[in-house]
């Protein structure tokens, strides 16, 4: 194996940390065994320890990317006013319908997914909403990761990003520096340029940026890592605690060679961010972080505000 420090991402940025995660999915899809751990560099940047070198790694991303052209877990859409909507709050019996095409395989015409063990579109299903959860308009909650509003949606800009990036993009995500110079669609998941509609005049839902459309994609494949599950009639997401305009996502960086399995797991490890310094020794943990979450009034465009570190809890 060999070792590649990722230096266009910042694992205290919740996208860059994103980004690090599907980068590894998809090398580990290229490359089984493939790891990733975090060193300080002034930083915290990803090192990926696979059989992967740099023009390797670019290549084996770009190829992922086209994987998902026709993949049934973004090709969500549904009715919403008329118009065909491809967003991640569609009637909960939509939402039930679109879970059963994944999981008979039929939304693609390919077979039954538990027989081919193809489960990436129910991986990635499982990350978007609950249709146990209702919004105030009885329509499915989505994960608290769900940024879009207005006149973005969650699903379209994925598939407007699967169309558009290129290796170059892929090269100034993975490596940097970042130049926010394209404008593909963003998700809205990196914290060095909120967006608040109290500090601007003019409403963020409905107006274009630039980007780093490279590490927005690379962040979406790594949003199968953060799974939601419904708590009674609500939506619980992965490292995600408060309420729905004032809440927060936490994260762990880690010292050891990860696989994608352990990576996982870590992700769910329950009170992670309560966890004594002895815990997160004992996990390999080096560095826990917080992000608050923030949501317009004006359609509950979101946004994360610049991450700080959680010092251990308990003895």
């Amino acid at each position: 194996m060999s070792s590649i420090v990722l230096s266009g991402l910042d694992g205290t940025n919740p996208l860059g940390f994103l980004a690090a995660l599907g980068t590894l999915a998809a090398a580990d899809a290229a490359a089984p065994g493939a790891r990733l751990s975090w060193i300080n560099q002034g930083r915290w940047r990803p090192q990926l320890h696979s059989t992967l070198d740099r023009a390797d790694l670019v290549a084996v991303l770009s190829a992922d990317l086209r994987t998902w052209d026709h993949d049934p877990a973004i090709a969500l859409d549904y009715d919403k006013g008329g118009k065909r909507a491809r967003d991640l709050k569609p009637p909960p019996h939509d939402f039930t319908a679109y879970l059963a095409r994944l999981i008979h395989g039929t939304l693609a015409g390919g077979p039954h997914l538990f027989l081919t063990g193809a489960r990436r579109p129910l991986d990635y299903a499982s990350a978007f909403a609950t249709e146990l959860a209702q919004d105030n308009n009885g329509n499915t909650k989505p994960t608290a990761l769900h940024f879009t509003a207005g006149q973005q949606e969650f699903l379209k800009a994925v598939q407007e990003l699967v169309k558009g990036v290129s290796p170059e993009d892929f090269e100034e995500a993975v490596f940097g520096p970042w130049k926010y110079a394209r404008e593909l669609p963003v998700l809205g998941w990196d914290s060095s340029t909120s967006r608040d509609y109290a500090l601007r005049a003019d409403d963020p839902s409905k107006s274009k940026r630039a980007g780093v459309p490279g590490a927005d994609w690379l962040a979406f494949r790594g949003l199968a890592f953060v799974p939601v599950a419904p708590t009674g009639r609500e939506v619980r997401t992965t490292g995600c605690s408060g309420g729905w305009k004032t809440g927060s996502f936490a994260w762990a960086l880690w010292h050891g060679d990860l696989s994608i399995h352990a990576a996982r797991s870590l992700m769910t490890m329950a009170g992670l961010d309560g966890a004594s310094a002895h815990a997160r020794r004992a996990r390999g943990i080096t560095l826990v972080l917080r992000a608050g979450i923030r949501r317009s009034d004006q359609g509950g465009y979101g946004s994360f505000q610049p991450a700080a570190v959680v010092p251990p809890g308990g003895r």
